[in-house]
């Protein structure tokens, strides 16, 4: 009796072996299966990445606020000025690094916890 016992059992094994080997896959016969379901679930577009945008420009904006607070508003003010004598690229570069409303207001804040 035991013997029958596990050879049903191996035969079993090796059905389903055979079965997975050909592709198939476990799913009770007459059920709908994971294709069913994948291929009428409508398509999830990408969608445009706004918070790392808004990450990205928040420590932008820190990053200034941190020089600003570091060198200075007079030294800072100089440097952003010798940018603007420069190239295209370098007047970009001082256009964006100009010491706005907020870089200030940031830079006031990290001055009072830091220095």
């Amino acid at each position: 009796m035991r013997r029958s016992i596990n050879a049903d059992f191996e035969d079993r094994l090796a059905r389903i072996d055979r079965i997975h080997a050909a592709g198939g896959a476990f799913e009770a016969s007459g059920a709908l299966g994971r294709a069913y379901f994948d291929s009428h679930r409508p398509k999830e577009r990408r969608r445009f990445p706004w918070r790392a945008v808004a990450m990205l420009l928040l420590g932008m904006l820190l990053f200034k606020g941190a020089i600003l607070a570091q060198v200075g508003p007079e030294t800072y003010a100089r440097r952003v000025e010798v940018l603007w004598q420069g190239s295209a690229l370098e007047q970009a570069g001082a256009w964006v690094l100009q010491a706005d409303a907020p870089t200030r207001f940031i830079a006031a804040q990290l001055r009072a916890l830091l220095f």
